[in-house]
């Protein structure tokens, strides 16, 4: 039979609280947190980490947004316009995936796709819903624009890679 020896819990709580406190202090200051080399400050939801530029928003948009002066209709009606060239640029990259699929992937990727956009309306109407009426909508413009421009994006590097290693 193995001995065991155990070791007294005031040990074990006296080696681990020192590196407990050090890891939970950075945490508690107004420093940003440093992720994949982006500084990342509370608060700010993990899909503004990457530059809204990596998933083809247009710069005439910040453009658009800079003109408002912080009148969050305005702002609504930004992330509309975008909205409307997202949602056509993910047309234009699930159609052209599509063509490129064979029968059963072609239905997996429209599962896919349909299952993606109730996620994509039921998340956004969270996210606006604890805003009211004031912000709400302009929210919810905003993030229907964010997260469309990113699944296009999705599907455009999902359709390059299809082309490069098609199936079977």
């Amino acid at each position: 039979m193995k001995s065991y020896t155990a070791w007294p819990l005031t040990w074990v709580l006296a080696t681990l609280a020192p590196a407990a406190g050090a890891s939970s202090a950075t945490h508690g200051t107004d420093q940003p947190e440093t992720i994949n080399g982006i500084a990342i400050r509370q608060g700010i939801e993990r899909l503004s980490y990457i530059s809204l530029r990596y998933f083809g928003v247009r710069t005439s948009y910040d453009a658009c947004i800079a003109q408002t002066q912080g009148f969050v209709p305005k702002q609504q009606d930004c992330a509309e316009a975008e909205l409307a060239y997202q949602d056509s640029r993910l047309n234009r990259a699930y159609k052209a995936l599509l063509a490129d699929l064979d029968e059963l992937d072609k239905r997996a990727a429209v599962d896919a796709e349909r299952a993606w956009l109730a996620f994509r309306d039921k998340d956004c109407g969270a996210r606006a819903g604890r805003y009211g009426s004031n912000a709400g909508p302009a929210t919810e413009s905003i993030c229907l624009m964010e997260t469309t421009a990113y699944r296009a994006q999705q599907l455009e590097d999902w359709h390059t890679s299809v082309k490069k290693h098609p199936s079977r």
